[in-house]
C-alpha cells in the first residue's frame, strides 16, 4: 500500500509521517545565556532581557525564549499599584449671604 493511501485509511496527514524532531542544542545554548543575566539583574523581567540578549547579537524568536524562560521560574510577579484611600465625600458649604466666596476664571483667550 502507498503511503498517501496509508495516510487516507488512518486519516493522518502525510507530514507526520516525515516529521522529524529538532535537537535541544539551541535551548541549551539559551539556557546558558539566560541564566548568567537573571543571576546579575535580577529585578530584569522577560522584555528587558530578551532586548539584552538581541543587543549581544542573538536572533532568537521571543516566543523561544519564553519558552525556555518559565520553566526555569525567573517570571517576577506583578507589582499592582496600591489604592488610595476612599475619599470622604462632604457637602458643599454655602455661602451665608452674597459676596463671600469668589471664583476665578483663568483661562485665556486668543485676540483676533
Amino acid at each position: 500500500m502507498s503511503i498517501r493511501k496509508a495516510c487516507d485509511v488512518f486519516r493522518v496527514s502525510s507530514s507526520v509521517l516525515y516529521y522529524k524532531k529538532r535537537s535541544n542544542n539551541e535551548d541549551d545554548q539559551i539556557r546558558e545565556e539566560v541564566l548568567p543575566l537573571a543571576n546579575q539583574h535580577q529585578t530584569w523581567g522577560f522584555w528587558l532581557m530578551r532586548h539584552r540578549l538581541k543587543n549581544l547579537s542573538f536572533r532568537w524568536n521571543h516566543k523561544r525564549i519564553y519558552r525556555i524562560y518559565t520553566p526555569m521560574k525567573l517570571n517576577l510577579r506583578n507589582k499592582r499599584k496600591k489604592r488610595l484611600p476612599a475619599r470622604v465625600q462632604e457637602p458643599l458649604l454655602r455661602p451665608v449671604y452674597p459676596n463671600v466666596t469668589w471664583s476665578m476664571d483663568l483661562t485665556t483667550s486668543k485676540l483676533r
